[in-house]
């Protein structure tokens, strides 16, 4: 039977962001499109500019192939580019990149006092970003927009965000309407797995749980390679499992959530009440690694609570892989040791050997760049 060309065209699609370059052959293989299907679709993406040919090359060493070399196809960068916004508690982010994520522009939005002067904020910086980068508007297809709260992704609202303080708003039709483009917007943690999954280290997993180490803890869990939004789209708030029932009292109304043990806000406020001078938990971490009792203390208690609370995850979910965003700079220390220690003592021994454990430390233009990630997908999604 044959395949539609709507559904051939978004396979083959799919399959370039995730393996970068492959032949005709290949996409047929990887899809199931026939070889004439993939013919006609390619064909018509070359011809909109979308897609790029390139000889292959035979790798150092392998003695060269008789004949002409298979030609491969890849998504063409310069295509097209998108905005990128991040909106979190005390700092908006704006990013331009290309097709493949590669960030183009960055910019931090002027602070607002109110949601009002939001779209005139972010409208500004981006006007200036493309100035400054020499892109043409026309270029930019489209913004995501990535909000630390909990987000409806289908209407672009979000339903509730204690950082902000917002309950119902429509955020993607309030920058869409600004910047006069598509927008979608989602929560910064399942940005960031849908960055990872499309331009980064997730391209090779169909199952994997992403953790956002922020202000809190985050999560987003993709599975046969979509992502698990859950019932009414709110899945992922790990950072509200509650690990001590007579704990420290959290935002959300209730005690002793994890965010009130392992997320940076939380720690921070410890270190404080403890008499320690930081600013960053990188500066906790050099305590620690100074003999700093305290700090020890605190380090390895949030790392053993999250390594506990993502053992369950694993044991539930069982993913390929769990990786680790690291957004508040705490780099390989005492709370990366925790966590691996804390993963390790509570899960099972079949888990151990397959799933992987991964940490990456997150540059600033991380979460812009996830958002803009948003949007890129949902545009190649409708060609």
């Amino acid at each position: 039977m044959k395949v539609p060309f709507q559904s051939a065209k978004t396979s083959i699609i799919a399959a370039l962001l995730q393996y970068d370059r492959l032949s005709r052959l290949e996409l047929s293989e990887l899809t199931g499109v026939s070889p004439a299907g993939i013919t006609e679709v390619t064909q018509k993406l070359l011809q909109q500019e979308l897609l790029a040919e390139t000889p292959s090359i035979d790798p150092p060493g392998r003695e060269k192939r008789r004949g002409r070399p298979p030609v491969q196809l890849s998504l063409q960068p310069g295509h097209s580019c998108f905005a990128g916004i991040n909106i979190g508690e005390g700092e908006m982010v704006l990013a331009i990149t290309d097709l493949k994520g590669a960030v183009l522009e960055q910019r931090h939005v002027p602070a607002v006092d109110s949601l009002s002067e939001i779209p005139e904020a972010v409208r500004a910086t981006f006007l200036a970003a493309l100035r400054h980068a020499s892109i043409p508007r026309t270029r930019v297809r489209g913004t995501g927009i990535a909000v630390a709260g909990i987000v409806d992704a289908d209407q672009g609202v979000c339903r509730y965000s204690a950082a902000l303080d917002w309950r119902d708003v429509p955020i993607a039709r309030i920058i869409g309407e600004a910047l006069e483009l598509q927008a979608w917007a989602d929560n910064d943690a399942n940005a960031i797995a849908i960055g990872e999954h499309i331009f980064g280290d997730a391209r090779e997993y169909d199952h994997f749980s992403s953790i956002v180490l922020g202000r809190t803890i985050g999560s987003a869990h993709y599975m046969h390679g979509i992502l698990y939004r859950g019932h009414d789209g709110s899945a992922g708030e790990i950072g509200h499992i509650s690990v001590d029932p007579h704990g420290t009292l959290c935002r959300c109304g209730r005690n002793g959530c994890l965010d009130t043990i392992a997320g940076g806000s939380a720690l921070r406020q410890a270190a404080h009440e403890k008499g320690l001078v930081i600013e960053s938990m990188r500066d906790l971490e050099d305590l620690a690694m100074h003999g700093d009792r305290n700090a020890v203390q605190l380090l390895r208690c949030a790392g053993k609570a999250l390594g506990s609370a993502i053992a369950s995850l694993v044991h539930i979910n069982n993913p390929q892989a769990v990786l680790f965003t690291d957004l508040e700079g705490f780099e390989n220390g005492v709370f990366r040791t925790a966590i691996r220690q804390g993963i390790e003592n509570s899960i099972l021994p079949r888990y151990l050997g397959s799933t992987e454990i991964r940490f990456t430390t997150a540059d600033p233009v991380s979460l812009p760049r996830s958002a803009a990630s948003i949007a890129a997908f949902n545009y190649l999604m409708s060609l």
